[in-house]
């Protein structure tokens, strides 16, 4: 996904208002498409285009939009005269496209625009004619052979005064082969996003690092990467960045061990972090190096499989005092685990929108990251009422020898569980989330009384120990209140169990129990469908008698 799509998706949002705004304005007169004024006609081509923001395509399209601009030039003498006449649709140059790139190089006239070369081979007398308009580039994501050096000699060389988003990538031989360039002649002065992918600068104290960037991602940087003082200077240089990315990126040996002592560096404005599969090591001192008091999205996957206490204190030091305040404030609480990560989103209302958002990766760590948000949790005191925890586990394979996390079922008041399993046995997960109750009675309970909803998504079919929890659900749903008895246990909502979903329309005293049936099986087994079909029908019989 191209880095800057947030900022496109606002530009293409803005122009969408435009249209709209255009097309109401003329609502209700005699004017028909082909007399609405120039500037409206002109908005409505980009957008059926597939230009977003004048200077960028929509990625989702795999149709090249300049074929779409022909098309719609054909419709009359008007409407080609002013496609043809109007620099502005023709701002985006591809490689994807290369039939045009010469006639759109021509019809943008003196117009910025934005480029996409990613495609191997290049082709180099095109690559050289895009390069001679470097001064109208505003966005530009690049691919880059390192054996091309002629290329790679004008891209050093290149004025860039208009460029707002560079993506540049040149792909190593192998993971410990990383290309180093000095990075233009000039400093961008407009520069607000940058993604350099396997490529180091001989310079990391580089002018390329402004004070107007806002987003600056470093990914697979194996070598040669920056040290952490210089790190250090590149983010003092960038006082208003607010996404900061670095991936795969090894640092480079510091020469003056009294390093970490230096000032911390503020960050006010940064709202998004993410540090993956870096040393436990680097991501500590990354954390202890920058101050970001308004960061409310942090993903943090380290590279260690062998993550100690101490280092892992460390590490969630610099992240701590926030999502406290988060935790204390927020009304609902979203975690997804899977086999490699813990992710816990904090809201205050019912919008999409999240408060916090923190993403943890540790590798066999998960135990000691949902041991931590155990601990978190302990701020929520009286009179606070407990969060409710919408709880994803998603993990490819689930058996005796890979149980689930211990510390599950110290979470508190979860209210949905969505499980995803490809592939092992079900029953070890059943097992895992439930609690025997009454040997007499001979049912289980899972162990969230509180808990309204339950989807199972396995490719095994329904499991018979996933099956017995729910009869042993209802049949505890029956008995009445009174000394052992199960009063105390809630009702489910909704109950899946597959991947396709299909709904038992028959079962009313099913629907009794639990009041929004969804019974779920592979599609290509219709043996699944049938085991699901009597046993269900097996309740109702057992319920009638």
């Amino acid at each position: 996904m191209d880095p800057s799509s947030n900022s496109t998706d606002a530009l293409n949002t803005t122009s969408l208002s435009f249209v709209v705004t255009g097309q109401e304005r003329h609502t209700n007169t005699r004017n028909e498409i082909g007399e609405l004024p120039t500037e409206l006609l002109v908005n409505i081509f980009s957008q059926a285009s597939g230009l977003c923001g004048r200077y960028h395509v929509d990625t989702r399209s795999s149709e090249p939009y300049v074929p779409r601009l022909q098309i719609m030039a054909q419709v009359c003498r008007r409407w080609r005269e002013i496609i043809n006449g109007a620099p502005e649709l023709w701002t985006f140059v591809t490689d994807k496209d290369r039939a045009n790139i010469i006639m759109v190089l021509d019809r943008s006239r003196a117009h910025p625009i934005g480029l996409s070369f990613r495609d191997q081979p290049i082709d180099k007398s095109l690559y050289a004619t895009v390069l001679n308009h470097s001064h109208r580039w505003v966005r530009a994501s690049i691919e880059v052979d390192r054996h091309d050096q002629e290329v790679l000699r004008r891209l050093e060389e290149v004025d860039v005064p208009m460029l707002q988003h560079l993506v540049l990538e040149i792909p190593a031989l192998n993971r410990h082969s990383i290309f180093i360039l000095d990075l233009f002649r000039d400093h961008p002065p407009q520069l607000t996003s940058l993604t350099l992918i396997e490529v180091a600068i001989r310079r990391w104290d580089s002018p390329v690092f402004g004070p107007r960037l806002h987003e600056l991602k470093l990914i697979r940087i194996r070598t040669s990467g920056p040290t952490l003082e210089t790190l250090r200077s590149i983010l003092r240089a960038c006082p208003e960045l607010a996404h900061l990315e670095l991936k795969m990126v090894a640092l480079s040996n510091e020469i003056n061990g009294l390093l970490l002592q230096a000032p911390i560096v503020q960050l006010p404005l940064l709202h998004t972090l993410v540090l993956k599969q870096l040393s436990p090591t680097d991501t500590i001192d990354i954390l202890r190096t920058v101050e970001t008091p308004h960061c409310r999205s942090y993903t943090i996957s380290i590279n260690s499989r062998n993550l100690d206490s101490t280092r892992f204190s460390r590490v969630t030091e610099r992240i701590q005092q926030p999502f406290k305040a988060c935790i204390y404030s927020c009304r609902t609480l979203e975690m997804r685990i899977n086999d490699f990560c813990v992710q816990i989103i904090c809201k205050s209302d019912q919008s999409l929108s999240s408060d916090f958002d923190l993403n943890f990766g540790c590798g066999d760590s998960n135990e000691q990251v949902l041991n931590w948000l155990k601990n978190m949790l302990l701020v929520r005191r009286p009179p606070l009422s407990p969060i409710p925890v919408d709880l994803h586990l998603e993990y490819s394979n689930i058996s005796s020898s890979s149980p689930l996390p211990s510390h599950l079922h110290q979470l508190p008041d979860v209210r949905s569980l969505s499980i995803t399993c490809l592939h092992g046995w079900i029953h070890h997960l059943v097992e895992a989330l439930s609690i025997p109750r009454d040997a007499e009675q001979g049912y289980t309970v899972w162990m969230w009384p509180s808990m309204r909803e339950v989807i199972v998504k396995t490719f095994d079919g329904p499991s018979p120990a996933l099956l017995h929890m729910v009869e042993t659900r209802m049949k505890a749903a029956s008995l009445r209140r009174g000394p052992g008895g199960t009063g105390e246990i809630v009702m489910l909502e909704r109950l899946g169990i597959g991947e396709e979903v299909f709904t038992l329309e028959d079962f009313g005293a099913v629907r009794a129990v639990i009041r929004d049936v969804i019974v779920v099986a592979p599609p290509t087994r219709s043996s699944s469908a049938r085991t699901l079909q009597a046993f269900f029908q097996s309740l109702l019989a057992a319920q009638m008698t």
